[in-house]
């Protein structure tokens, strides 16, 4: 996997992301905008990148601690920003009182122990975990082999899914420490198909079916079949395997220039998408997207004001890295 189609999915994996996420803005009333909600499901996309892109680097003798924090540090950077501008600044303007600005909340949710601000961002913490984790768990890879790494961790993400399902209301939902574990630990299943696949590419051996490269047509139409079947399935145990499926498939895509242009450019700005995605949609300006009423308009409004902002601010974020000298 290139950069370039690292970006690509990625891209894929934020327009998913607020597909998923846009009936908690105007409600999903219809059959179709309701299965493709529940086909959708994007973190796993980013999973999967993530493990490709670590174990690749573990693989060169350059994921040491300093490595991993720099990355930390980065995505703490560009999330603390975005809870500045709009938990303490348009946040205090247009909606005063809120969000908490008691010090005890501000911190638990600085750090993503809490998600009080935005419920989007409950993924930060448990991913941190999961990419400092892998300085034990791709040597740990190695020496099991791809199979067994993929059943033991497919093991732990049933029994996650189940604690999650069974026991969020009623327990997790108030000992947020345990849930951590929880979700770190469901992690590790989605996170092996990219560490399998980077394993896989280091070997020597092919990603994809040569047969199947360049088909658009047909790889569109496996896509779309894949999404109507994965929304008539009320699990979300498939939903690793529907991702990896689905990334697979995008490999074989012969992208012309401006669509392969279009998918990177979100690609590459889909870290800071997913940090705002919540506060300019679902937190607040809600009331400004809701009289477009369908929910196709108002995905489409809300992927613009996402980009835009993501625009903004992600140079913001960038100069603060360089400042640090976490990025030149």
């Amino acid at each position: 996997m290139t950069r370039e189609q690292s970006a690509i999915v990625k891209g894929i994996g934020i327009l998913l992301m607020l597909i998923y996420h846009v009936g908690a803005i105007v409600g999903l009333n219809d059959v179709f905008s309701q299965t493709l909600a529940r086909a959708s499901h994007p973190v796993c996309y980013f999973m999967i990148v993530s493990g490709y892109g670590l174990y690749m680097v573990y693989r060169q003798n350059r994921l040491t601690w300093s490595y991993l924090l720099k990355h930390a540090v980065r995505l703490y950077l560009a999330y603390w920003i975005v809870l500045l501008i709009f938990v303490f600044g348009l946040g205090s303007i247009f909606y005063p009182g809120k969000f908490s600005h008691e010090w005890d909340d501000v911190l638990l949710n600085l750090i993503g122990w809490k998600w009080d601000y935005c419920e989007f961002t409950w993924f930060l913490l448990p991913y941190i975990l999961m990419s400092f984790s892998t300085k034990f768990i791709f040597p740990l890879i190695d020496r099991i082999g791809n199979v067994l790494s993929l059943v033991c961790t497919f093991v732990i993400y049933l029994g996650t899914s189940f604690a999650i399902s069974r026991y969020f209301d009623t327990y997790l939902n108030s000992h947020f420490a345990v849930y951590h574990v929880i979700l770190w630990l469901q992690t590790l299943f989605i996170m092996s198909f990219g560490t399998v696949a980077a394993r896989i590419k280091l070997s020597g051996k092919s990603l994809t079916w040569e047969k199947l490269q360049g088909k658009n047509l047909l790889i569109i139409l496996l896509i779309v079949a894949t999404f109507a079947i994965r929304g008539q399935i009320h699990t979300s145990a498939v939903n690793p395997f529907q991702a990896a499926w689905i990334v697979w498939l995008v490999l074989h895509v012969d992208f012309n220039r401006l669509v392969q242009r279009v998918f990177m450019e979100l690609g590459n700005k889909s870290m800071m998408m997913w940090f705002v995605q919540g506060f300019v949609g679902v937190e607040m300006f809600r009331e400004y997207y809701q009289p477009l009423q369908w929910p196709a308009l108002v995905w489409v409004a809300w992927l613009i004001v996402c980009y835009l902002a993501a625009c903004l601010l992600l140079p913001v974020a960038n100069g603060a890295a360089r400042m640090l000298r976490l990025i030149k």
